[in-house]
């Protein structure tokens, strides 16, 4: 089985005399594991955010993780408005999800940048077991707003809530404007990192293409339809890459070109998921109303993946999507019953306004 082995750098012990002296050899600047060479395509005055000035313009790497989305973004829409609320609050199904921020290094438009890759991609980021496991990222290029060289994430803001909610929103100010990997819909440019075996899964599939080189490489493919993607889960399989985009290269034989896009099209890349498993949370509806100008919203039954739950099946929710401008997509749940971890059912609910909803409620008891 193929292995990856531990990098490290060895040191000569030098004596000094006959003795039995200090060892030498040990100072100096620690080499990097590997580099990233990355190139952009396109003007920035093209994609430029109106009004951002002073752009500190950075490249970073962006470790990806699994993520299932939440049924209500995928299932197909009960009404216009739940319809409408889907496309304005849920991301691409489909799309790179990230984890953690590697480093980053400064960019100039039209030159070359080098990212230098002083560690391994953490456990958390990795898939598969001790055996056999992979890790994918983004190469990201992004105006650094706060000066912080780095990458910040963010996540979507939502509406206030009537009671305690210990999941704070996370606005970032750093500005997308590219990546290398944006969605499986899309061509993409991966960065990997393969200890082990490789065994194919649905964490960001490339079926069809070759398996990654040991240790860190650069893999390309064409990307998948949505429609591709669901008709193959069903037949229990993975969706097929074109065989004639893939690409499979050593880290120091190729380039990652990353072309600038508006950041209306590529910001998700830095947009944390708040929970992975396409679980909800779902929040108490404050007693004074929310502002809700500018947002899509929808009155929705709970959905649900195979038999309908008897406790959930005659609740109605309130689907509130954040506004079009924000830096992240989401969306709120309101619901008129429901527990403090943001559960719908427990053995004693911590709200029930089923009888008495607050005046600004606007859906009705009963869905038909």
């Amino acid at each position: 089985m193929d292995a990856v082995k531990p990098l490290a750098l060895v040191a000569v012990a030098a004596l000094v005399g006959a003795g039995c002296g200090d060892l030498v050899g040990f100072g100096g600047d620690v080499p990097p594991l590997a580099t990233v060479t990355v190139t952009t395509t396109g003007a920035l005055d093209d994609v430029r955010v109106p009004g951002a000035t002073d752009e500190d313009l950075r490249v970073a790497l962006v470790w990806g993780t699994q993520w299932f989305p939440e049924p209500l973004c995928f299932l197909p829409p009960a009404s216009p408005e739940v319809a409408g609320a889907v496309a304005a609050g849920c991301r691409n199904p489909l799309a790179f999800t990230p984890a953690r921020v590697g480093p980053s290094a400064p960019l100039v438009v039209g030159q070359p940048a080098m990212i230098d890759l002083m560690a391994l991609p953490s456990a958390d980021v990795m898939v598969g077991d001790v055996t056999a496991r992979v890790a994918y990222a983004s190469v990201v290029v992004f105006d650094d707003r706060d000066h912080s060289g780095t990458l910040e994430l963010g996540r979507a803001t939502r509406l206030p809530s009537g009671g305690f909610d210990p999941e704070q929103d996370v606005r970032t100010e750093d500005i997308v404007y590219g990546a290398s990997f944006v969605a499986m819909t899309e061509a993409d440019t991966r960065l990997s990192f393969r200890e082990g075996a490789f065994l194919e899964s649905g964490f960001y599939p490339r079926h069809g293409c070759g398996a990654p080189p040991s240790a860190f490489g650069l893999l390309s493919a064409g990307g998948f339809t949505f429609e591709a993607a669901v008709a193959a889960t069903l037949a229990g399989q993975l969706p097929d890459q074109d065989p004639t985009s893939c690409r499979e290269d050593a880290l120091d034989a190729a380039i990652v070109t990353v072309p600038l896009r508006a950041t209306e099209e590529v910001r998700e890349v830095a947009c944390e998921q708040r929970r992975l498993d396409a679980s909800v949370r779902y929040r108490q509806p404050p007693a004074d109303p929310p502002d809700l100008t500018g947002h899509a919203l929808a009155c929705a039954h709970i959905p649900s993946l195979g038999m309908p739950d008897p406790a959930t099946a005659d609740l109605v929710q309130l689907v509130v999507a954040g506004l079009a401008d924000e830096p992240c997509q989401g969306l709120t749940h309101y619901t008129l019953i429901g527990c403090d971890r943001g559960e719908l059912t427990c053995d004693a609910p911590q709200w029930d306004f089923r009888e008495s909803p607050p005046s600004w409620w606007p859906c009705p008891a009963v869905l038909p």
